[in-house]
């Protein structure tokens, strides 16, 4: 059996449980896993298809608590953050790509918690924009999950609208990825079990929401994403040398 399948429908499973747990933090599993069994040249474009699941479960679940607004704003500037990022994705080497992920990866599990106010109309646009850029190059964004923990909104608010946000952002961003020539028929097998684990992991962990320690998942979370950081920084320096 193929290791990668195994790997990321695995993967895709427990990011789907812990999304739907705590809102957010599953996008870090999913990439992790692609990265350690993938070319980080198709695990970062990949990371669309395989959260399509999850996602489309998430919003399914916590329909009734999105907040269209918010939507609706965040998705104007993906189109701009989508269309520059993908251009600069597949310009990059996979040292530059490895290394730069590491960075990212450290940088948003210890930015510090606080309070962001920006001082504009329409905040979530510019959300929008940096996210999906971030996210395109990247596979992972980060801005959006904070700033939404930020806000007023409530935990199943918080669910619901952070999946509204990146599903129709992972359309995008697939669409980017087509146009300049990478192809998703190769990994149809995995784009399919992350599908189906996707679900089951979503209905888990929506009735183990209120069941599991927030502040222990944290704090383990975070130590494994920085070790996993380490060592894509340390593997694109390998591979620049």
């Amino acid at each position: 059996m193929d290791t990668a399948f195994v790997v990321i429908t695995l993967a895709s499973l427990i990011a789907s449980f812990v999304n739907a747990a705590f809102a957010t933090g599953g996008v870090y599993i999913l990439l992790i896993a692609s990265v350690s069994v993938l070319p980080i040249s198709a695990a970062v474009p990949l990371q669309s298809a395989f959260a399509a699941g999850s996602l489309s479960a998430r919003i399914y679940y916590f329909w009734r608590h999105i907040d269209w607004r918010i939507v609706r704003t965040f998705v104007v500037g993906c189109l701009f953050g989508v269309y520059f990022g993908t251009r600069t994705f597949v310009v990059l080497p996979d040292a530059v790509i490895s290394t730069a992920l590491g960075c990212v990866l450290l940088v948003l599990i210890w930015l510090p918690k606080g309070r962001i106010n920006i001082p504009l109309r329409h905040p979530f646009f510019l959300v929008g924009v940096t996210h999906s850029f971030l996210g395109a190059m990247f596979g992972v964004g980060g801005v959006l999950q904070p700033l939404l923990l930020r806000t007023d909104l409530l935990k199943l608010q918080v669910t619901g609208t952070l999946a509204a946000c990146l599903l129709t952002l992972d359309v995008m961003k697939v669409t980017g990825y087509v146009s300049f020539g990478f192809s998703y028929f190769d990994y149809i097998p995995h784009i399919i079990g992350a599908t189906l684990a996707g679900f089951v992991g979503t209905s888990l962990g929506k009735r183990a929401t209120h069941h599991v320690s927030e502040t222990l998942f944290r704090r383990v979370f975070r130590i494994l994403v920085s070790l996993i950081a380490l060592r894509l920084i340390y593997k694109g320096l390998t591979l620049a040398s």
